[in-house]
């Protein structure tokens, strides 16, 4: 199955006769600076948090509809939920839309995921980075929970491995500081530059986090194994769970380009190896397409290269 990333795209015609793209998920967003002002009232954050699962439920909808069933989640759903007073964390109203959204999703056999940023590290040297990640995976565990979603890396919490050669605090922090809730919903991301899918492998030893393959990040580090043999020990790393990886693809006309130009995600499908693709339509793997375009990249990418929904 393909999975889009957090966005829904759609033309709008304009005034003026034109057309343009927009995301339909009409996310709303907090900021941080502004609440610390005393900026945003009780009430301001509420009409925030439900507004946004409301849509994120709208979407949801559209999407089967229209054949996909799996959707990537944005990490801004419930903006300042570590800050927000213990009632709004109660607010009836959000959980109420956030168990319809759950409800929705099983019944429709969907798959729904969560990528916390890049500041979700919790292999840091600095002990408050840390404690900030864990926090913010127990909150992106709170909210599968909210929704009634099983405890199992199928609704993926997926990170990447963070400070390169810290693996061994990579593997502590995982197993004595987060909740079950967490870590049985924990993935870990191959990168660009600090962990291989063979690194990864030594950590799911010790902790049983599968491996999210991306391909892309694999051709940056790829540690000595084809692509293959990449997919199929990421793969390995799952048990009996669907495993879930990631497509992208340089910008056309960088890819001779230096290591900052060859990470920038293109617009639309250019390139899919053949074990990802042949993994996808067999239906032993599930694929979110990161690419820009979002919905109209799969589409495309549909049509050109065979890729099953």
């Amino acid at each position: 199955m393909l999975g889009l990333c957090c966005q829904y795209m759609c033309e709008k015609l304009k005034k003026n006769g034109s057309k343009e793209l927009i995301n339909i998920l009409n996310e709303r967003h907090l900021q941080f600076g502004r609440y610390k002002k005393g900026d945003y009232s009780k009430s301001d954050i509420h009409d925030v948090w439900l507004n946004n699962t409301t849509e994120l439920l709208s979407v949801l909808k559209r999407i089967k509809s229209e054949g996909y069933s799996v959707m990537r989640i944005s990490s801004g759903l419930l903006p300042l939920y570590d800050l927000a007073e213990a009632d709004l964390k109660s607010d009836q109203q959000v959980l109420d839309k956030l168990k319809e959204i759950g409800y929705f999703v099983k019944e429709n056999k969907m798959r729904v995921t969560q990528h916390p940023d890049q500041f979700c590290v919790l292999s840091s040297e600095t002990p408050s980075v840390v404690d900030n990640a864990v926090v913010i995976l127990e909150h992106h565990a709170w909210i599968f929970d909210q929704m009634g979603l099983d405890r199992t890396p199928f609704y993926a919490i997926n990170v990447h491995g963070g400070k390169k050669g810290n693996s061994k605090q990579l593997i502590e922090v995982i197993n004595t500081r987060l909740s079950d809730s967490a870590k049985n919903r924990l993935t870990l991301e191959n990168d660009e530059r600090g962990y291989s899918v063979k690194d990864l492998y030594k950590v799911f030893e010790s902790t049983n986090v599968p491996t999210v393959m991306d391909t892309h990040h694999h051709t940056f580090l790829p540690d000595g194994l084809e692509m293959e043999e990449a997919l199929n020990l990421a793969i390995s790393t799952w048990g009996t769970v669907k495993p879930l990886t990631h497509l992208s693809n340089t910008t056309p006309g960088l890819e001779e380009g230096n290591f900052t130009e060859k990470r920038k995600h293109s617009d639309y499908v250019t390139y899919i190896p053949d074990c990802q693709l042949q993994a996808n339509n067999s239906g032993r793997i599930d694929i979110e397409m990161e690419f820009k375009m979002k919905n109209l990249a799969i589409e495309k990418a549909v049509k050109d290269f065979g890729l099953l929904l």
